[in-house]
């Protein structure tokens, strides 16, 4: 199987590739990258087939699937910078499905995000909801992951939660009642490469390995995120927006800017805010590993 990742040089990509290079020929693999320079130095010197593309304009993809039998699209960007979510999660995502149709590629395999609907309050995960969409009414056979916080070596979500652990008061917006589900890249990888093998993914949906369970330390304390003790100010959601640019001064790379906070920065998720499947509500998937009980999958035909 001849195989092109999109943003293989990032997070997620370049840990798929390490997954798949252990029974892979590197020359099976084509790698997809908008930096040339920075995936010299994030990929192995292995033999891939490295190309530069940009998602955002298509002339950039022609013929980059072209003998090629699977593609597991990565790309996204979190935040906006130099970057736009509408062109980047939506029309990027577009843009890679047209060419995947036009080249007659047997399988698409599609990260998007939990809690991604087009219909989000929340200007990333409406704009990956978008692209989602995209995948749901392509013709190309495919595969939807949906998983939560990523963690792991290089990972930048949880490296600015530990920022907030050098000020003497840690803001718990909410009352700190947020509930994550982070999901280890590794694990993810092993997810990515059982889509791309499994070909009875084609027309399966979730299979439940278990309710998410909350942890909590031996005597129901609270989680330690370190060694160092802070005390927590709790803050209603709606001062949450007034202050984002507060927290923009302060990190270079906040998680949310100032133009993704919504009036209502936690609303109640709706009880259908997950993929619309046909025959009921999806669960978490569990049947490629344990430990991937936080991950939705959607497979369908196209």
């Amino acid at each position: 199987m001849r195989i092109a990742i999109t943003g293989a040089s990032g997070f997620v990509g370049r840990n798929l590739i390490a997954l798949l290079l252990e029974d892979t020929d590197p020359r099976d693999i084509r790698a997809l990258v908008r930096d040339a320079g920075n995936a010299a130095h994030e990929l192995p010197r292995a033999g891939l087939d490295v190309r530069v593309v940009d998602v955002r304009r298509p002339e950039t993809l022609r013929g980059t699937f072209d003998a090629i039998d699977a593609v597991v699209h990565t790309v996204a960007i979190p935040t906006e910078r130099a970057q736009r979510f509408a062109d980047v999660n939506a029309a990027g995502t577009r843009n890679v499905l047209a060419e995947a149709e036009r080249a007659a590629v047997a399988r698409f395999v599609h990260m998007s995000a939990l809690g991604a609907a087009a219909e989000s309050p929340y200007p990333y995960l409406r704009s990956k909801g978008e692209g989602q969409a995209a995948v749901l009414g392509s013709r190309v056979p495919h595969v939807i992951l949906r998983p939560s916080v990523l963690f792991g070596p290089g990972d930048d979500f949880f490296p600015r939660l530990g920022f907030t652990l050098r000020f003497p008061i840690v803001p718990l917006p909410d009352g700190g009642g947020a509930r994550f589900q982070p999901l280890h890249v590794a694990d993810l990888a092993l997810v990515l490469r059982a889509a791309l093998r499994r070909a009875r993914l084609r027309a399966l949906h979730g299979r439940s390995a278990g309710d998410p369970r909350a942890a909590r330390p031996p005597g129901g304390g609270q989680p330690a995120a370190s060694e160092r003790d802070r005390p927590g100010v709790r803050y209603p959601p709606t001062a949450v927006r007034e202050r984002w640019p507060f927290l923009s001064f302060l990190m270079p790379k906040p998680a949310l800017s100032i133009a993704d906070a919504p009036s209502d920065p936690f609303p109640r998720p709706p009880s259908a805010d997950r993929l619309p499947y046909e025959n009921g509500t999806p669960t978490a998937w569990g049947a490629v590993s344990a430990r991937c009980q936080t991950t939705e999958a959607r497979a369908g035909t196209g």
